[in-house]
This record gives structure tokens, sequence and C-alpha cells, in this order.
């Protein structure tokens, strides 16, 4: 007994081991909230700024249209007059007529312009099958063939059925402008807000790439739905617009596949480096 008395007393006066402070580990926070919202916004931006670049551009509108049946028909119609001055063989192409038919479009949008189209391209065309068929072709002859393509194009759109889709088409660039505003002031203010706390890379990565999908399935349904969308218009008028707006969508769509592969690339090197 004495001896384990001397051996207690012995333990009781050392000093007992200071304990060590459980280490804190900083665990990743996930934020699906954030990442949806930025789908979101890469949606509306995508699909906004495709349409502005693209069916709201009065010259991309233009080199649709010139390869269009209405463009066809302005373009034949251009070649009937200068056959009428003596140059036969069609010089008249959709690349020479694109200038004067983005004239034409521009009135489609409300806009005006007042910038001169150059005619070197048309007169060097002209010139050179006015030679082929042993004919001089005027200065003036190509002055009369440059005003009379600009009527005809303008003309092309003058029509009743193209005024009142004129009204349905600028009212949606005035949305669509609107959209995209509002959306890249959005992720503006997104942007700052994720980079507080910390999930810019996490939230862009997957955001990008779920918003690129539904981006794709945007605009493949609005592809196969657009006609109902533009039956409000005459035949003609109702076919014009839709192969505008498909070659539209089809850029929307590449825009949206291109987003979907940039996000994982994101989001892979994302997890990699916090891995890290």
């Amino acid at each position: 007994m004495s001896e384990n008395s001397r051996m207690a007393r012995y333990h009781s006066d050392e000093e007992p081991e200071p304990q060590q402070a459980p280490q804190t580990t900083e665990t990743y926070q996930r934020r699906p909230a954030l990442a949806r919202w930025v789908a979101f916004l890469i949606l509306l931006l995508t699909v906004s700024a495709g349409l502005k670049l693209t069916v709201f551009n009065a010259n991309y509108t233009a080199g649709v249209v010139s390869r269009s049946s209405v463009g066809e028909k302005v373009i034949n119609h251009v070649n009937d007059d200068l056959q009428n001055l003596g140059v036969s063989g069609a010089p008249v192409t959709s690349s020479l007529m694109q200038p004067y038919l983005a004239m034409g479009v521009a009135k489609l949008y409300g806009e005006t312009v007042d910038t001169p189209v150059d005619t070197t391209d048309l007169s060097a065309a002209i010139s050179t099958q006015a030679q082929t068929m042993g004919v001089t072709a005027t200065a003036g002859m190509t002055a009369a063939i440059a005003k009379q393509a600009k009527k005809r194009a303008q003309a092309a759109f003058s029509t009743s059925a193209m005024s009142r889709a004129a009204i349905q088409v600028q009212r949606a660039k005035k949305i669509n402008f609107a959209v995209l505003l509002g959306s890249i002031l959005l992720l503006i203010v997104t942007f700052f807000y994720a980079f507080s706390v910390h999930h810019v890379f996490a939230s862009l990565g997957s955001g990008m790439t779920v918003g690129g999908l539904l981006t794709g399935l945007v605009g493949v349904g609005g592809y196969f739905f657009l006609p109902y969308v533009v039956t409000s218009a005459s035949k003609s008028a109702a076919s014009l617009l839709t192969t505008i707006g498909r070659s539209g969508l089809g850029v929307v769509i590449f825009a949206g596949m291109a987003e979907i592969v940039i996000g994982l690339v994101i989001m892979l090197g994302h997890r990699t480096f916090r891995k890290e």
C-alpha cells in the first residue's frame, strides 16, 4: 500500500501534457443556386447576343437574303435591266447585290442607311462581261444599274406584307436589345458577388456548361417552331423571316455547343487546382 501511494504521489507531481487543438480544415462549399443563376444569365446573353449579331444585323441578314428566293428575284430583275442595256450573261451575283440588299434590310429594321455603296466591284463585273460581248460599258451604264439595284432592293422590302412584318421585327429587336443589356448588367453584378465569396471559376464552369446546354435546346426548339411564330405575315414574307431566323439560330446553337466544351474545361481545371 505504501509503495502504491508513493507511485501515486510521483505521477501527481508530473504536469499534464497540453492537449493539441483540433486542426480546422476549410471545406469547399458548393453553391448550386449561384451556378444555376449563372447558367440562366449565360442563356440570355448567348441568345440575345447571337440574334443581335445575326438576325438583327443588316449586313449579315443581307447575305442570307441574297441566297433566298427574294434575293434571287431581285438579282434576276437587275440582270434583266442590264440585258436591256445590251449586256447579257447575268454578271450581277449575290455578293454584288448584298450591299444593296442591306439597304433594304435596314428599312425592315427601321434604320436609315446614308452611306453610298461602293460600285467598284459592280463596275468591274459589268465591264468584264461587256468586253466578252464586244460592248463598251460606260460609267453612265454602271451608275444606272447601281441606281436600279438600289431601287429594286428597297422595293422588295416596301411591300405591304413586309411593312407588317417590319412592325414585329422592330419590336423583337427592341426586346432583344433590352434582354442583352439586362443580362450583361446582371452578369457584372453576379461576377462581383461570386468574387466576394471566392466562387468565380466554380460557378463559371458549371454555369457555362448548363447554360450552353440550355442555349442549344432553346436554339433547336426555336429552329423547328419558328415557322409557327411568323404565320401572321404573308407566305413570301414568312418564308424569308423563317430563313433569316433559322440562320441566326444555327449560329446560336453552335455557340451553345462551344460553351459546353469551354465550361467543361473550366470545371476540369478548377477541380484539378482545388485538389492541389
